[in-house]
């Protein structure tokens, strides 16, 4: 009796895992499928950290119990590395050559610097802290999104606080917004010379959308990188959306009307930022110089957004960071939604995501790169 129901048990595992390695099949077939021709396709990528970390614990039982049948998950974990070191990056720290070109850049969606009081209230000085921190940390190049300056504010002139102060170059992609004439948008600082710059208009956005890319020509000591700083369509997901949704389990009605405006806005989510990441990636490729591409992506490395950009660009925190690199300062945890990838050309040797600094809803992060002789290979 015991050995038939060990065998009944020994199969139904068998199933659960070989649904969970379908799941996992699915989930990287999903990646390659633009939502806007298919858009539950955005969520079964998205379902993907739940399949391969089940195929873990799948093959820590086979393990266990002494299986053969520890093939199947260990075959499928074998298959889906590359996809395994999006979900979690370990690096041993390399040394950087003596003598070579380096190149910090650090990236950061600074929440108009909570200008507007958002994130931590009652506290005046957060903006500030916020603002120096900026402006003393020392990368060579500051790609920042929803950046905010007032002209006539000394304590918000932040082209002045962060740039002309420090002696720093800068490329700004702006609009004129709120009631104060404020600028918002995406703004490029650098310690090197720009040499020129531009604008990506998002074509499904509107005209003073602070959803955009800003790119800067920058002369590394006689070499030129391009950099781009990227804010593509944002989830339009508040912490209040998620809390309600949390709050409403238990109550039908409610909780069903919840869920629907969570996946309603995901889905436009997908689809807008399939589209914008395709136009990014146009500029890229016709690019004569190494980029670097940085910003807020919006969207996690299991999504068709981050597949598209990782079939042309190498990414920092994969090559050069640790850990899972959560970049979301909100109410999910281990999202991680904005990235630096970089081309030939470049090597990433460092990669920090900076949670000390936790005044937006992003952490910040930076990567140091060495540029690369011309002529040279990357690995």
């Amino acid at each position: 009796m015991s050995g038939t129901f060990k065998s009944i048990r020994t199969r139904v595992w068998l199933v659960m895992n070989t649904l969970v390695v379908l799941w996992m099949l699915a989930g990287v077939l999903c990646l390659q499928v633009p939502p806007s021709t298919f858009w539950p396709a955005g969520f079964v990528a998205f379902s993907l950290p739940g399949a391969l970390a089940l195929n873990i614990l799948f093959l820590v039982y086979w393990v266990l119990r002494r299986s053969w049948l520890l093939v199947l998950p260990l075959s499928a974990c074998i298959l889906a590395w590359s996809y395994y070191a999006r979900l979690l990056s370990i690096n041993f720290e390399k040394e950087i050559p003596k003598g070579a070109k380096t190149l910090q850049v650090m990236s950061f969606n600074t929440h108009v610097f909570n200008a507007y009081d958002k994130i931590v209230k009652g506290v005046p000085q957060v903006s500030t802290d916020m603002i120096d921190w900026v402006a003393e940390h020392p990368a060579d190049v500051f790609c920042l999104q929803e950046f905010y300056s007032r002209v006539n504010s000394v304590e918000y002139n932040n082209f002045n606080r962060i740039g002309t102060r420090y002696g720093k170059y800068k490329y700004a992609s702006t609009s004129v917004g709120d009631r104060v004439a404020a600028d918002l948008g995406v703004v490029i600082f650098s310690r090197y010379p720009i040499v020129e710059g531009g604008t990506i208009k998002f074509n499904n956005t509107r005209e003073r959308s602070a959803n955009r890319a800003a790119w800067a020509n920058i002369n590394v000591k006689g070499d030129t990188v391009r950099v781009y700083a990227v804010h593509l369509q944002s989830m339009s997901i508040r912490s209040e959306d998620i809390e309600n949704t949390y709050s409403a389990i238990g109550d039908e009605n409610s909780f069903k009307k919840e869920s629907r405006n969570l996946v309603r806005r995901l889905r436009m989510g997908f689809v807008a930022r399939a589209a914008q990441v395709q136009q990014l990636l146009e500029h890229v490729q016709a690019s004569p110089y190494p980029v670097i591409v940085c910003g807020d992506f919006n969207d996690i490395p299991f999504s068709y957004t981050y597949n598209e950009l990782a079939k042309e660009l190498e990414n920092a925190h994969v090559r050069a960071g640790n850990g899972v690199g959560a970049t979301y300062n909100g109410p999910l945890p281990f999202l991680r939604i904005d990235n630096q990838f970089y081309s030939q050309g470049l090597e990433a040797y460092r990669f920090e995501t900076h949670d000390e600094m936790a005044l937006s809803d992003h952490y910040p992060i930076s990567a140091t790169y060495v540029l690369q002789p011309k002529g040279a290979e990357q690995r």
